[in-house]
């Protein structure tokens, strides 16, 4: 298997919010563009200060028999902290805390390593990847940051509407 880096992402958030509506949206944006989602991480210490909570995922999603998208997303929170506010003149509870979401995208070629089992059939992937697959390759990595930047365009629009709360 071969990754292809295509693009980094990083978004910062101090304020309140709610984090059960964050780790809801996250995973809904990506299960809705067709990614399976794995959490392979999840980090929860409770300090004076106030909570770290650290969640890492790997989004997987099948192009075609050849490749697959990844995008890892990491979240990081320090100072988690549950605080009351009012919302509309209703006290609700929320949480405070410094947010930071890093995504980091890759295309996957040949995920199944269907061709590393014998060396002649290594030399035709690099042959097929040189003159064949290469247009495709560029219209999957173009379409890979594409969905990272609509990834990324939620959650900043997801923080941007928690300031006004």
């Amino acid at each position: 298997m071969e990754e292809i880096g295509v693009s980094k992402s990083r978004i910062k958030f101090a304020g309140k919010f709610d984090l059960g509506d964050y780790y809801r949206l996250l995973y809904d944006i990506f299960r809705s563009m067709g990614y399976e989602v794995e959490e392979s991480k999840y980090k929860h210490k409770t300090k004076p200060g106030g909570d770290e909570l650290e969640i890492e995922w790997n989004c997987y999603k099948k192009v075609d028999d050849y490749t697959r998208f990844k995008i890892f997303a990491k979240t990081l929170i320090v100072g988690l902290k549950e605080v009351s506010v009012q919302i509309d003149g209703v006290p609700s509870k929320r949480h405070n805390g410094d947010t930071e979401l890093e995504m980091k995208c890759v295309v996957q070629t040949d995920f199944t390593n269907r061709w590393e089992t014998h060396p002649m059939l290594k030399f035709f992937r690099g042959v097929y990847e040189a003159y064949i697959y290469k247009s495709t390759l560029e219209t999957w990595m173009i379409k890979l940051q594409t969905e990272m930047e609509t990834v990324e365009n939620e959650m900043k629009a997801f923080f941007n509407m928690q300031r006004f709360m």
